[in-house]
């Protein structure tokens, strides 16, 4: 394997939930070491959440792969004490505590950098470090309602709807990560750490940037579209004899191509669907997705598939999480890789989604169980057999493996 860019890089997480364990995971991907602090006794939130497997939760482990664990109490003298120690050795911490509560735990920025002046700190919270709404809790469903997906999202005459994956907290999570990198190269040209504020809330209005540009310029106030796409048609899941296909014609010379295809060059000269203007309004959009759904009820999905892949029309099929499993495209590239866990057994998490020339990263090894790397972690501080024993004794550090 060849070298990790990140090799050598210190993470201290102070994460829980998604946003800095995923941004956190990246990093740990591309070969930093990632420490991550959990509360003795329940750990990380998330190590509660979803399906179990043998009492494990194989949502935390899908997102904190590659690290170690240490079960610590931060409102102890002395684990506040280590968490320092720890900091001022580290080259990036990460948190996404509600603001002030680094702060009033004694590890806000503030201190750390008199610790540790080319620290990169990343401070990740639902509506960021300032502002009217800093104090207020901040969750992806109500990130996607205040930032304008719910507005989007669903059908035009049904309610707002929920993105079905954590959207918001995803793409905060890659905002961070990019952040810390830039702040990273920005340390190596100048010698200077820096404080990194990020916000759900802003990194989910980034999502609606092209409805704020059209809006601004136009007046135009984007509404729920239900699975259509406004800007272009068909853009949309046509029904098949068993399913569905999701078309993607993005410009007026696949729809000639597709229309040929179908057997149905009529339409693509028709006046009503000529161009994508026409084929956007509503009355004539109506129109052509009733005709073109006779149509490809006709076959089956996969029938459809492979002669739209073949003639080199954009489509796909819906898929569950069981057919994405055996895709041969994904299973080619290696996106999928297989990890053993000690009480899970084994479970499928992804590789990296970039592949690089010049490098490699991906999964070294499980998520960790809590408090799994405690004895280890406080032994590289120095800390003696002895010491150890009476933090555990007195609840300041708790471990899961034998002293």
């Amino acid at each position: 394997m060849s070298m990790e860019p990140l090799r050598g890089v210190r993470v201290l997480e102070f994460g829980s939930a998604i946003t800095a364990p995923m941004c956190c995971m990246l990093l740990s991907e591309m070969g930093a070491e990632v420490i991550k602090i959990e509360p003795p006794g329940r750990g990380d939130d998330s190590r509660s959440w979803g399906v179990k497997k043998n009492g494990e939760s194989p949502y935390f482990a899908h997102y904190n792969k590659n690290k170690k664990s240490l079960a610590l109490n931060l409102k102890a003298h002395e684990g506040l004490e280590i968490a320092l120690k720890l900091a001022e050795k580290s080259d990036v911490v990460v948190e996404n505590f509600r603001p002030g509560v680094m702060h009033r735990l004694g590890l806000g920025y503030e201190v750390v950098k008199q610790l540790n002046p080319r620290v990169v700190y990343c401070s990740i919270s639902g509506f960021g470090q300032t502002g009217p709404y800093r104090d207020l809790g901040g969750y992806d469903a109500i990130i996607q309602g205040m930032c304008g997906l719910m507005s989007v999202t669903g059908e035009p005459d049904g309610e707002p709807m929920r993105v079905g994956v954590p959207i918001t907290d995803v793409v905060t999570a890659l905002y961070a990560a990019y952040s810390i990198l830039l702040a990273l190269l920005w340390r190596e040209r100048t010698g200077e750490g820096q404080f990194i504020d990020i916000s759900l809330y802003e990194a989910g209005v980034s999502l609606m940037g092209q409805w704020i540009s059209i809006y601004s310029a136009t007046g135009h106030l984007p509404t729920r579209f239900g699975n259509k796409y406004p800007l272009l048609a068909p853009y949309e899941p046509i029904k098949t004899k068993d399913g569905y296909v999701i078309l993607g014609i993005g410009n007026d010379e696949l729809w000639r191509k597709f229309c040929k295809i179908i057997n149905r060059e009529d339409l693509a000269y028709n006046s009503k669907y000529r161009t994508n203007q026409d084929r956007i309004k509503p009355e004539n959009r109506e129109e052509l997705i009733n005709t073109l759904s006779e149509i490809m009820s006709r076959r089956t999905t996969d029938e459809w598939i492979e002669i739209l892949w073949r003639n080199g029309i954009p489509a796909g099929p819906i898929n569950t999480i069981d057919k994405i499993l055996k895709d041969p495209h994904l299973n080619e590239r290696m996106f999928f890789v297989k990890m053993s866990h000690p009480i899970m057994g084994e479970l499928t998490t992804l590789n990296p989604v970039p592949k690089f020339e010049k490098f490699t990263g991906g999964v070294r090894s499980n998520a960790p169980l809590l408090g799994e790397h405690s004895v280890e972690i406080l032994k590289t501080l120095g800390y003696s057999y002895d010491e150890i024993e009476n933090f555990i004794a007195k609840g300041v550090i708790s471990t899961t493996v034998k002293k």
